[in-house]
């Protein structure tokens, strides 16, 4: 059966193939040996090759000589057209040790050149994947994905809708809201899930270097560089994501850079002349008011409204309380794994954290747990082991309801006071019951106080 397919299977080959017999006549040549040559292949057959050099058709063959001397051999051969091939001739000998063939594979030069391309171009992903696993690897542990609250179950069910799109989504947020897990589970729940995610940092890389970052360079383009070259980070995600955190932190010559692969889905390398298509999705994250930075030049609106396609809003912790003590425990049991501890949170601690505003979100918890993980020597953490406790202790009222301190950096009046009014209602909960105690203790209106509490209720909140 191989016999009657061997014409076919020979075809597969993506180089030439050529068999003579031992005296130097063509037997057999398959398809792509015609393509390489420009000879059709029933020119050759029962030919004998060194015609073809007699008429100025090829400048060398290595037929007779591997057919003379029994071993392998390889030469470079120049056709009359110019084109360059690399000839690699192999003995065939019968059972009594005498050479019957000689088997000649042709690869084009040009194609020889792609292939080392394809190679060094593999090097230079492997190198950015190993950079980027190193530095995946120093993170200690991620932020959970705890939805509890409404708006977070919200925020969710969006992800899973925007996930199965292309669309580009630009992430909102507060520092440490955990924009950075929302952005992975946009990428694990699409279909490029098995492709790289790539995340870059658009504020920790020098405004010189970020150009060749992002979109690579080719060889011999400036001193000092890679001679061979070096994928950008963009290149490198093709078929998968890449996450631009910090987005409002890129200059504005490489917004209009971005700006042009979002419209044309081409990177150009920083010294090459022709672009390369690509497939990547583009997900961006900001904690900057980008609407300001637009009017005071220093964000390009076009790249703005085209990024704004899909926007998601990750409420800060202080608005969805009843995912802080769930955090709690995830981090509570990484780090007690970690560093073989056995702590644990009496009552009134995890009150304080329920009240504490948390200005840095869900970082902030997961580095007072690891801290309070390596550097409290109690098993159970009590509220003045929270270092919060001292600066909020002003604010605590007789009976021990907690009202979290006023954080102003970054935030408005409204938030601000929204902020207060939270904590004041759920002090007063406390104290006091039931929104008819409330308003009549405190001397408000019961559908003033029930349409405060609905408000904060709709935003993810709970009242018991």
């Amino acid at each position: 059966m191989l016999q009657d397919y061997l014409d076919q299977v020979l075809d597969v080959f993506s180089d030439g193939v050529c068999v003579t017999d031992a005296g130097g006549k063509v037997l057999y040549v398959n398809a792509m040996h015609g393509k390489i040559t420009g000879i059709p292949r029933e020119s050759m057959i029962d030919r004998d090759v060194l015609e073809f050099t007699g008429r100025g058709v090829f400048d060398t063959v290595i037929n007779p000589e591997v057919l003379r001397t029994g071993k392998p051999l390889t030469k470079v051969q120049t056709l009359s057209s110019g084109r360059r091939l690399v000839l690699e001739g192999h003995p065939i000998f019968d059972r009594a040790g005498r050479v019957v063939f000689c088997v000649t594979i042709l690869r084009d030069e040009s194609r020889l050149e792609e292939m080392r391309g394809k190679i060094e171009f593999q090097k230079e992903l492997l190198d950015v994947f190993t950079k980027l696993s190193s530095a995946a690897r120093m993170q200690d542990a991620d932020m959970p994905e705890i939805v509890q609250s409404g708006s977070m179950a919200a925020l969710c069910s969006k992800i899973s809708m925007l996930a199965k799109t292309d669309a580009p989504v630009l992430l909102l947020g507060e520092t440490g809201v955990g924009k950075d897990v929302l952005a992975k589970r946009i990428h694990r729940e699409s279909d490029r899930k098995n492709c790289p995610f790539i995340k870059v940092d658009c504020g920790s890389i020098s405004p010189g270097l970020i150009e060749t970052e992002l979109f690579g360079y080719v060889g011999g383009t400036f001193s000092g560089a890679n001679r061979n070259g070096k994928v950008g980070l963009i290149e490198a995600a093709d078929s998968g994501t890449v996450y631009l955190d910090e987005i409002g932190e890129l200059p504005l010559a490489m917004q209009t850079r971005l700006l042009r692969f979002l419209q044309d889905g081409e990177v150009l390398r920083v010294g090459a002349t022709h672009p390369k298509r690509l497939d990547v999705r583009i997900i961006a994250a900001t904690n900057k008011d980008l609407e300001s930075a637009i009017r005071s030049g220093e964000f390009r609106s076009d790249l703005y409204y085209r990024l704004r396609i899909a926007v998601l809003e990750i409420p800060p912790l202080r608005e969805r309380r009843d995912d802080i003590l769930p955090m709690a425990h995830f981090f509570q049991d990484f780090y007690n794994h970690k560093y073989g501890r056995k702590m644990s949170f009496s009552a009134d601690a995890e009150k304080a954290m329920q009240a504490h505003a948390w200005p840095g979100n869900v970082r902030e918890l997961r580095n007072m747990i690891q801290g309070l993980a390596v550097t409290c020597t109690d098993d159970v953490i009590l509220p003045e082991h929270l270092p919060f406790a001292a600066a909020e202790s002003r604010h605590e009222d007789p009976q021990g309801d907690m009202v979290p301190g006023i954080v102003f950096d970054g935030r408005t009046w409204k938030d601000i006071m929204r902020d207060m009014e939270s904590a004041v209602l759920h002090a007063a909960m406390r104290r006091f019951g039931s929104i008819p105690n409330i308003a009549r203790e405190l001397k408000i209106d019961r559908s003033t106080v029930f349409r405060k509490v609905r408000d904060l209720e709709q935003r993810g909140e709970k009242f018991s």
